[in-house]
């Protein structure tokens, strides 16, 4: 599963990868709060805070495969 997280002001992609949750291995993000922790919990494009409320959080699961 992958998950992506956008600023919603002014939609600018933060993170995409596997799903943070879901990491067996290499604990180097450890929760979403990590990921803004990066960017000083402020959006690098517009300059908003950056807290779980203000971000928009996507997980997609895998995609099947349909024979026609």
């Amino acid at each position: 599963m992958t998950e992506k997280i956008h600023c919603k002001k002014c939609s600018m992609l933060l993170y995409f990868g596997e799903e943070i949750k879901r990491r067996l291995y290499m604990r180097a993000i450890p929760c979403e709060e990590t990921v803004l922790g990066f960017y000083d919990n402020k959006c690098p494009r517009c300059g908003s805070k950056l807290t779980l409320k203000t971000v928009d959080v996507q997980t997609e699961g895998r995609k099947k495969y349909v024979a026609r």
